[in-house]
């Protein structure tokens, strides 16, 4: 029985290894036009995956999409960023389409989100090597300044949004994973530098939560969001070597805060940098 869980897993890891073998073969064209990448790329990453008959596999990149032709979202997906000179460009997504069976809470093995973030680093690179050829042509021609213009395609840009999309799918998280009704929270919105895409490494992720709920569950709310706070702030700090103490900058405002307008609650609604919600429910 041993025997047969040992070979099961050496033949997962086999399709791992060709997967990325595969990979590197198609890396291995340093011009291969975005589309061209992608549609080859969802042909073959399914395969390395366990269940390769129910996996299905989309990529999103700066505004457009590939994916394979029976994918549909599911409860059962992997996900890994595809960053880009320090911005995330696009987003890779595998998932089953039905269950089969759980491993440690979920149905994929942590070796495949290790091989999907291969891929998506993989992915980033080649793209960003590809874009700093571009640059340097353009440079070498005499067709840019010194910076990539607006116009030109396929060339490095001079901004970073990595962090502001980092907190603010970080922020999406904490609210859906939120017990809000035992917590007694009605609202939660997102406000700030990364509501606004402005946050930078050193940016909190501003939390406007919409509550009624008594001192113990007011208690049992905070500390739970201190623990996130402390988790992302030791993520930023692993991510940029900026430190704090905590990530999250919380604002709580009570129904007659919303009812007068007072405090953080004028930016509920509000026509000029109105708060974002992010998820709400009736108590």
């Amino acid at each position: 029985m041993i025997n047969d869980i040992v070979l099961q897993r050496l033949k997962e890891r086999e399709k791992e290894l060709n997967t990325l073998y595969r990979l590197n073969g198609l890396l291995s064209d340093q011009e291969l036009p975005a589309d061209v990448l992608f549609r080859e790329l969802i042909r073959f990453v399914p395969l390395g995956f366990q269940h390769t008959t129910i996996c299905e596999i989309k990529v999103i990149f700066e505004g457009q999409e590939w994916k394979t032709d029976d994918y549909r979202e599911t409860p059962w997906m992997l996900k890994a960023d595809v960053v880009i000179d320090n911005s995330i460009s696009g987003e890779i997504r595998v998932v089953y389409t039905q269950l089969i069976q759980e491993q440690k809470g979920g149905q994929f093995y942590p070796e495949e989100q290790r091989l999907i973030n291969t891929i998506a680093d993989r992915l980033g690179n080649y793209i960003f090597q590809q874009r700093l050829r571009n640059s340097l042509r353009l440079l070498d021609t005499g067709k840019s300044n010194g910076t990539a213009g607006e116009g030109d395609a396929g060339v490095l840009g001079a901004e970073s949004d990595q962090h502001w999309k980092w907190r603010f799918r970080m922020a999406e998280r904490i609210a859906e994973l939120m017990e809000m009704r035992r917590l007694g929270v009605k609202a939660v919105y997102i406000i700030g530098s990364t509501k606004n895409a402005t946050a930078g490494p050193a940016s909190d992720i501003d939390l406007l939560i919409h509550h009624g709920a008594d001192e113990q569950q007011l208690n049992c709310l905070k500390a739970w969001l201190d623990g996130w706070s402390k988790c992302l702030a030791e993520e930023n700090f692993q991510r940029t070597g900026y430190p704090s103490e905590g990530l999250i900058d919380l604002h709580l405002v009570t129904d007659s805060d919303v009812a007068g307008q007072t405090s953080f609650a004028v930016m509920i609604g509000a026509v000029t940098d109105p708060a974002r919600l992010l998820r709400k429910i009736d108590l």
